[in-house]
């Protein structure tokens, strides 16, 4: 930097700089979107689909949550809304703790053999609300100003 910055070098810098404080956070709230929309699909495998897909879809679940931690913590995102949604005792933890107690007695204790249409319906929305609460992260971590 030397005494040679003018302003729309000093703006271009400046610009820089946020876009670089914002990619963490962005990543972050990219890999909430990734964690709902697998909520969604590993439910579904793992209460409709054969043994072979329940095998597959918990070692992948299994995988991208480890990953998912590793990368989040890699990143060591400083941000507000982040350290919010990734409390262990906080709102967004809590709430999709509990509704996958509630999809894991469902799927389990619920939900027949042979499920039809309706036990399939009322299967699907609990996966979406099941997710609900990671897309609501990426949204709070998003749409954060920085």
């Amino acid at each position: 930097m030397g005494e040679n910055l003018t302003p729309e070098n000093a703006l271009r810098r400046i610009d820089e700089i946020d876009r670089r404080a914002r990619r963490p956070a962005r990543a972050v709230g990219v890999t909430f979107i990734v964690a709902g929309f697998g909520t969604i699909v590993y439910w579904l495998v793992m209460s409709l689909g054969p043994g072979w897909a329940k095998i597959v879809a918990a070692a992948s679940w299994l995988a991208l949550t480890t990953f998912f931690v590793t990368q989040v913590h890699r990143m060591g995102t400083q941000d507000r809304e982040v350290a919010w949604a990734n409390k262990p005792t906080g709102p967004v933890t809590v709430v999709y703790g509990v509704l996958i107690v509630i999809t894991l007695v469902f799927g389990i204790f619920l939900l027949p053999d042979e499920p039809g249409g309706g036990w399939i319906a009322a299967l699907v929305v609990l996966a979406v609300c099941t997710s609900l609460p990671m897309f609501y992260a990426a949204w709070r971590v998003m749409r954060a100003e920085r």
